[in-house]
C-alpha cells in the first residue's frame, strides 16, 4: 500500500545473498511513516503508531469489513464510555453485531443513539447499541475480552 495507508506487514529476505526468497505475513496491521529518510540518513521502515491491529481480527458483517480497533476508536471517541462489550452472533451465514456500553459518570441518556449514528456513518451498518448499568460489565486482570462470539 502507499505510505500513510494501513496495510499488513510482510517481511521478505531481499538483502541476503544465497538465501531463498521467503515472505512472512505477520498478520499485523501497520501504517508506514510518510517520511522516507530519517534526518540521520537511514531509510529504514518507520511505523506510525506501531502495530495498529491484527488482520485476522476482522469480522465481515453483511459484506462490510469491521475491525475491532475501528469499533474501539469510535467508542473511545465519546467521552462518556467507561467500558463496552461486543456480541458477535452468526446465524447460518449472517453475522450480526450488538454492542453493550457502560456509560461513565455524567454521560447523557442519548449516548446509545449518538454511538449508533456514528457507527452507521463509519460502516454503513445498523449496529444496535444498548446502555447497561455502571459496574455490570466484567473486569479483567489481564487483557480484556470485549468481543464475545455466540
Amino acid at each position: 500500500v502507499p505510505r500513510g495507508e494501513v496495510g499488513e506487514l510482510v517481511l521478505t529476505t531481499l538483502g541476503r545473498v544465497g538465501s531463498p526468497l521467503l515472505r512472512y505475513r505477520t498478520g499485523d496491521l501497520v501504517r508506514a511513516s510518510q517520511a522516507g529518510t530519517c534526518i540521520c540518513g537511514r531509510s529504514e521502515l518507520a511505523l506510525d503508531g506501531g502495530i495498529l491491529g491484527r488482520a485476522d481480527d476482522m469480522v465481515v458483517v453483511r459484506g462490510v469489513n469491521v475491525y475491532p480497533t475501528a469499533v474501539e476508536d469510535i467508542l473511545r471517541s465519546f467521552g462518556g464510555v467507561a467500558d463496552y462489550r461486543v456480541h458477535v452472533s452468526a446465524d447460518k451465514s449472517l453475522v450480526e453485531l450488538k454492542i453493550q456500553v457502560e456509560p461513565a459518570g455524567g454521560a447523557g441518556p442519548d449516548l446509545a443513539h449518538q454511538i449508533e449514528s456514528e457507527l452507521k456513518n463509519a460502516f454503513a451498518l445498523r449496529i444496535p447499541v444498548s446502555l447497561v448499568p455502571e459496574g455490570s460489565l466484567p473486569r479483567f486482570e489481564m487483557k480484556a475480552k470485549r468481543w464475545i462470539w455466540a
